[in-house]
């Protein structure tokens, strides 16, 4: 089995998904079954800082204040805390990626690791993904993206995965799940005109068990949105399910908007080390639909992590 992890905005450590990857061994080595292959693929350099735009910004407001000392810079620009999360930890590598020259950087050095790690691993068969965030609406645009020229380092990826590529060229492997955690990819659909057709058609060439793709949504996470509806995945083979992780917090739900901005990233980008995303992404793995099932029609409460 492998598994291969795609981060998100903001990441600049490859160790990322560490936690998340440690939990997945123990619960395959509780059951006595052989550990996976894991990768964590890594990106995050070819963004560029993520302090840059905000060191610009910065300096604008320094001139303003040079030019009119008796101003506060807080009555001018409110929320600058908050606005430099939002700049540094998401909105930079979002519209980076969203540049063609940058965009297909990043998908080069993506499908180069996955190439490069599958000529390492060359026995295994079965490929499971779990991606964060971005890395969820990359994914889904490397996989299905009907816009892409035939050059495009996209297409590096789907010619090892069966089913992508015509048959008989290389090695294939077998996709067999998906996770998304955190995902915002409901309002990239339009903006990479991806139809979710291309999705159910791949599905559908399923002959055995069907592609498994379940969407985690933390229940105080803005960025992340079910998408059960938009993909439409009644009239196909694939297992799609969304899953949400309540959370019964008074003091959230009491200050509303203050506590979503207090939040607003580390909401975002703790599912990596949630013990309750863990055992989601462990069900998808083994194919446990038992535990999916159970799942299915019942917020998960409790601590995140």
């Amino acid at each position: 089995m492998l598994v291969w992890f795609m981060h998100g905005a903001s990441v600049r450590r490859v160790e990322y998904a560490d936690t998340l990857r440690s939990r997945l061994i123990e619960g395959f080595s509780e059951r006595g079954l052989p550990t996976p292959e894991f990768y964590s693929s890594f990106w995050g350099d070819a963004m560029g800082s993520t302090n840059q735009v905000w060191d610009w910004v910065q300096q604008d407001l320094e001139t303003f204040k040079w030019d009119h000392p008796q101003t506060d810079i807080d009555d001018i620009f409110h929320y600058r805390q908050r606005r430099e999360q939002l700049i540094s930890g998401f909105f930079n590598d979002i519209f980076n990626y969203l540049n063609n020259q940058q965009g297909r950087e990043v998908r080069r050095l993506i499908a180069l690791q996955l190439l490069s790690w599958l000529a390492e691993v060359p026995l295994e068969e079965d490929l499971h993904i779990v991606s964060h965030s971005l890395g969820s609406v990359i994914l889904w645009e490397m996989l299905f993206s009907q816009t892409l020229p035939d050059n495009d380092p996209a297409f590096y990826l789907r010619n090892v995965i069966k089913g992508l590529s015509p048959a008989g060229q290389g090695r294939k492997v077998k996709l067999r799940s998906v996770t998304t955690m955190g995902c915002p990819q409901l309002f990239f659909n339009r903006a990479l005109n991806i139809e979710p057709q291309a999705l159910k058609q791949f599905a559908d060439r399923y002959t055995g068990a069907p592609l498994r793709w379940i969407n985690i949504i933390r229940a105080s996470d803005v960025f992340a949105y079910p998408m059960r509806a938009s993909l439409e995945p009644e009239d196909s083979k694939l297992f799609f399910q969304d899953y949400y992780l309540g959370e019964r917090n008074f003091l959230k739900k009491s200050i509303g908007d203050v506590a979503m901005a207090l939040g607003l990233v580390a909401e975002h980008t703790g599912y990596w080390g949630s013990y309750r995303a863990s055992q989601l992404v462990l069900a998808n793995l083994l194919g446990d639909e038992i535990t999916l099932a159970n799942r299915s029609t019942n917020l998960e409460f409790g601590e995140f992590d």
